[in-house]
Formats: structure tokens, sequence, C-alpha cells
């Protein structure tokens, strides 16, 4: 996926926050900043910028369409899983053990902590996420050199 932004500022050596348009496939999914109100379609993206484009620079960027389907998969199908698992999970235990009354609620009270687990697990993990770059937008190409 290959898109245009402007460089609004360097983070350090080798990342720089970029402003560009929201694209359909990047949805709500909160790993970027909205520019304005929330329904702005400029967000703020920081990027891997080994290039070394400055401030005021318009580059192109571009991910890996199949670690834009792992972001995606990690933010939305982990904690999907994890609240069906703790749900199914739960019933089954709480069925075999024969605690019957109310077996529906402490389920899906199970479920919606297995899975606000997951979600806590994948902030915990964000660090190691942003350090490995493999899910970070590459600057590919400088297209407009305001920055120098």
């Amino acid at each position: 996926m290959n898109q245009v932004g402007q460089i609004v500022k360097i983070v350090n050596s080798d990342t720089a926050m970029l402003k560009m348009k929201r694209m359909s496939a990047c949805a709500k999914c909160g790993k970027c900043k909205s520019i304005g109100d929330s329904e702005s379609q400029e967000i703020l993206v920081e990027v891997d910028n080994t290039i070394g484009a400055r401030v005021g620079d318009t580059v192109e960027v571009t991910m890996d369409n199949i670690n834009i389907l792992k972001a995606t998969a990690l933010v939305y199908i982990v904690p999907l899983i994890g609240l069906m698992l703790g749900v199914f999970v739960t019933y089954f235990i709480l069925t075999y053990a024969k605690i019957t009354p109310h077996i529906e609620v402490i389920s899906g009270v199970m479920g919606i902590i297995v899975m606000l687990l997951s979600y806590l697990i994948l902030k915990a993990n964000d660090r190691k996420f942003k350090e490995s770059k493999k899910f970070l937008p590459r600057v590919e190409k400088i297209l407009i050199d305001l920055g120098r």
C-alpha cells in the first residue's frame, strides 16, 4: 500500500511523524492520531524514516500488505478469539462442574475479562512492535523536498 503525506515532526534519527489522509483500509483502529475532530480524514502516523526526509518534505510511504493484515489480525481478531475462548471454555468448565445458575452471565463476563486481558497484552507489547518497525509504514522516496 503506497500513500503520500507530509513530514511534520522528526522523532529521532530514523523515525518521523507524517500527516496524511486516512484510507478506508485504515478504518479507525486507533493506532493513528486524528487531526482535528474525530471525523477528520487527516491522521498523524509514525513512519520509518531511514532515508532522512525532513520536516516539510512530501514523501511516499509504503507498508507491505501482509503486515497490514497481520496488524489487523492483532488488533481485531486476537481479542475476538479471547472473547470466544473465555465464553466457551468457562461455559464448558461450569457445565462439567455442574454449576448451572447464571452460567451464561458468568461465561459472558469471563469472555469479556479474557478479551480485556488480550488488549492489555497487546498494549504491553506495543513498544516491542514499534521497535521491530515491522508494522510501521516506511518512507520510500521524497517527492517534494522542502526541508533542506
